[in-house]
């Protein structure tokens, strides 16, 4: 089982004036949940006060990403290649993860353009040259096993992820499975979007959802689950939906203040999430039970 982590720490700021706890945090909250990797998005931590908050525990190492992530894996970081992208974008990242005995997958890791600062259209753009991206290395690579995780600043009903010509990422494990969907006499293969099924107040010990803002419309939802993994339907039977939470404490540390909402003075204004993914090869489960 490989075990995934990601966290949108908003740490662009300078880290030498940065008072909040988030290398310590990051790093507690990598070896509790024994991540096989870490994503931090927003992050300006330099690796070094990143490995530094590790203090002798078992061995992570960075793995090459752009400036506005941090990637930290439990492995040797020739295993999983970072793509050159087609065109080239600060926002996202493409890995090819290839672990001894399993099978290989692509990772991409997004943080979408802001509801402040883009319109809709804008940030559907963006996710429209992620998903163009990643088809152009599914083809490369001859698979669909792939990944996205991240902040897509957009909910799971929005339509820079819900919209066909965006991530087309769906509710339904039976509609993912049902092959791509046509419109206008092309195909647009789907997403399985598994963050529907935490976007509430169950499990209750967890949060609603991984960000909180109260605006002033008449329809506000104060909770928002920006920070979502989507997957494709050839890993759905891989998917281990039994890992897939949102993290409210850290080695008993809450991330959370009074009201349950995320305790952005101290950590960050999102929630990390965490999931896993069977990745064994099917020889080797074969060699396995042999």
């Amino acid at each position: 089982m490989a075990i995934f982590g990601f966290w949108n720490i908003d740490s662009l700021r300078n880290p030498h004036t940065d008072e909040r706890e988030l290398p310590r945090c990051a790093a507690d909250f990598a070896l509790e949940r024994s991540l096989d990797v870490l994503f931090l998005i927003e992050c300006g931590i330099p690796f070094q006060l990143l490995m530094a908050a590790f203090k002798g525990e078992p061995e992570y190492y960075p793995i090459s990403c752009g400036e506005r992530f941090k990637v930290l894996a439990r492995f040797d970081p020739k295993l999983m290649q970072r793509l050159p992208l087609p065109v080239p974008n600060d926002r996202f990242d493409i890995w090819h993860l290839m672990l001894p005995l399993q099978e290989d997958v692509l990772l991409t890791v997004v943080h979408g353009l802001d509801k402040r600062n883009s319109s809709s259209a804008k940030q559907e753009l963006f996710l429209q040259q992620v998903v163009a991206a990643l088809s152009y290395f599914e083809n490369k690579v001859g698979h669909d096993r792939s990944i996205v995780l991240g902040d897509f600043n957009a909910n799971p009903f929005e339509s820079p992820v819900a919209s066909a010509h965006c991530m087309n990422a769906v509710i339904s494990r039976a509609i993912a499975q049902s092959g791509p969907r046509r419109l206008l006499n092309r195909s647009y293969p789907y997403f399985y979007n598994p963050m529907w099924n935490l976007y509430g107040d169950e499990p209750p010990q967890s949060a609603p959802a991984t960000y909180y803002y109260r605006g002033s419309d008449p329809l506000e939802l104060h909770w928002h689950m920006l920070d979502q993994v989507l997957i494709r339907p050839s890993l759905l039977n891989r998917f281990d939906f039994n890992t897939l939470d949102i993290v409210t404490a850290v080695r008993s540390t809450r991330l959370t203040g009074a009201r349950g909402t995320p305790d952005r003075a101290r950590f960050s204004d999102h929630l990390p999430v965490v999931f896993g993914v069977d990745l064994t090869a099917e020889n080797a489960k074969g060699a396995i039970h042999a």
